[in-house]
């Protein structure tokens, strides 16, 4: 179940309830798929929309970054995004230091879930 999102240039960050907490994973906004390698989970849902915000953010900053040399952004542009960029990963190092949580990459998961699911292998000597 979709919880939240946070959309940067090209990706959305989307928040989902997981099993053992808050998925947060990305979305293509062109072809609507899902990155396969890009997933965390974390515990609490305020340090997981935390991250997705600041992923976004930092998506925006290097779009804008490569933007830059094809349209030429004003200053003020330039200052809001690197403005985003710093206030959302301050606010996300603060939400996760104090709720201790700094999330699990979704692929070790999936490791995990499949590794729990074959039957236990005991060699004897």
């Amino acid at each position: 179940m979709l919880l939240v999102a946070s959309e940067g240039r090209h990706w959305r960050y989307e928040v989902c309830e997981h099993a053992d907490g808050y998925l947060v994973q990305m979305r293509d906004l062109a072809t609507g798929d899902l990155d396969e390698e890009f997933s965390t989970i974390f515990r609490t849902l305020p340090v997981a929309f935390a991250y997705a915000e600041m992923s976004a953010a930092y998506e925006r900053f290097a779009a804008s970054e490569i933007d830059q040399e094809e349209n030429s952004p004003t200053d003020e542009d330039d200052d809001q995004i690197e403005f985003d960029v710093e206030a959302t990963e301050r606010h996300f190092i603060d939400l996760s230091d104090r709720l201790h949580d700094v999330g699990i990459n979704g692929v070790a998961v999936q490791a995990w879930e499949r590794a729990s699911q074959r039957s236990i292998v005991r060699v004897l000597h």
